[in-house]
């Protein structure tokens, strides 16, 4: 695996689906998405557990702010390089 795209996720269930859709969208392939939820209370954790990309992992955590959800998301990243990129960006 090359890549490991770490994607914070808090209150944007709006949003996630778009910055989903940029990724997989990509013609490079070799990468994970890892989607961490730092306790949202909207449905974005559902939306992004129900995405059809077996890339996509969910990762769930209390809320502990974005730098704890990024974090959390280089200790568990499989890639070769790590890229962020927020829940409302596409």
């Amino acid at each position: 695996m090359q890549v490991t795209v770490v994607v914070p996720l808090y209150q944007k269930a709006r949003w996630v689906e778009r910055a989903l859709a940029s990724i997989s969208a990509q013609t490079f392939d070799d990468f994970e998405v890892l989607v961490v939820d730092d306790g949202s209370t909207d449905d974005g954790p559902e939306r992004v557990a129900a995405w059809p990309d077996r890339r996509v992992r969910l990762i769930r955590q209390p809320n502990g702010g974005p730098g704890a959800a990024r974090n959390r998301g280089i200790a568990e990243a499989r890639g070769r390089y790590l890229a962020f990129l927020d829940a409302d960006d596409e």
